[in-house]
């Protein structure tokens, strides 16, 4: 995904208007200094008629002439206190706690709910403190906490910038081998795969080829001026690897196969939670048993997949598939026998 995902869109244009109340702004000038694509036109009207719609008004629409302007209504949000308010307060303050986990919207929540807290008397301000310590306390990171680093948002959005105005970026990056190298990349695409973020580029060296950095892995970037034609083949290369499960591990080219799958019946939501791509189907087999389809590419992405549910998952096809199981299994195997 190259561009910003509504809800967290709607959250940068709602504080932009917040933090600049005393103008106002045509749709056109909002997306020009948001930096928000032109494709996304139809989007952000959408996003506007959402946000006037927001109870008591706080996104005023008005008309001069022919222009249509929006203009965040400061004096009322600032006066208002809603029927609900600790409930809505008690939100902001989970959305603060978890913002880590989505590092583009983390710093525009936070700045929200700071805003609000500073344009309320001081006893309430000290009732969401509290209500803040009592609650982090309750929410809990299962395994290792999100390590997003506090300049994630920075470096996001100096890569979204660079996607959307066609401009090559000079990274600074480590790879899994511990070798960290600064050079341009070529930025087409964000992909979001099970909670990692991944920069998509196209080769300085090889044209044509695809390959995928790390987020978190990317110790500085910075935009150059450099720019660059994005080719509709290289796009369209990303979005099949993406669709075939694999950009990560599999070939440029991937060549998908009708994968067949079955697992017990108790694997069904387990398996519905957490899909391998989108075109996966689950479907009833028998009384015991759910049948497991989709279209994808067979390489390591999709058979540590299939090992990950261990002896419950029994694939149908295709051969080359149980193929490459069968090798890892004797693989484990070998590494485990006694010498």
């Amino acid at each position: 995904m190259a561009e910003l995902a509504r809800g967290e869109r709607m959250i940068q244009i709602f504080v932009y208007l917040m933090t600049h109340n005393n103008n106002r702004y045509t749709i056109s000038e909002i997306m020009n200094n948001l930096d928000i694509p032109e494709q996304d036109l139809r989007s952000v009207q959408r996003d506007m008629v959402s946000l006037q719609e927001m109870p008591e008004n706080f996104i005023q629409r008005f008309q001069v002439g022919r222009s249509i302007f929006y203009q965040a209504n400061m004096p009322k949000a600032s006066t208002i206190l809603f029927s609900n308010f600790e409930e809505i307060l008690l939100q902001f303050v989970f959305l603060r706690r978890i913002a880590c986990i989505y590092p583009a919207a983390a710093s525009l929540v936070t700045d929200l709910v700071e805003k609000i807290k500073c344009g309320l008397p001081l006893k309430i301000q000290d009732d969401i403190d509290s209500n803040s310590k009592s609650l982090n306390e309750r929410i809990l990171f299962m395994g290792t906490p999100p390590e997003f680093d506090d300049e994630i948002d920075k470096k996001l959005s100096t890569i979204l910038k660079a996607i959307s105005k066609s401009r090559k970026i000079l990274v600074k990056y480590t790879d899994n081998f511990d070798n960290t190298t600064e050079k341009n990349r070529t930025p087409l695409m964000i992909i979001i795969d099970h909670g990692e973020l991944y920069v998509a580029c196209v080769s300085e060296s090889h044209p044509g080829k695809t390959y995928v950095l790390k987020l978190r892995r990317i110790e500085s970037v910075q935009l150059t001026k450099e720019t660059f034609v994005p080719r509709a083949t290289d796009l369209n290369n990303i979005r099949e690897r993406v669709r075939s499960g694999g950009m990560l591990f599999g070939e440029q080219s991937p060549n998908c196969e009708d994968i067949s799958i079955y697992f017990p019946k108790y694997a069904r939501n387990y398996l519905a939670e957490r899909p391998y791509n989108r075109t996966m189907k689950i479907k009833q087999s028998d009384k015991y048993t759910i049948h497991v389809t989709m279209k994808a590419e067979v390489n390591n992405s999709l058979v540590q997949w299939v090992l990950r549910n261990g002896a419950t998952a029994e694939v149908e096809k295709p051969d080359s598939l149980k193929h490459r199981i069968i090798d890892s299994a004797k693989a484990i195997i070998d590494l485990y026998r006694e010498k």
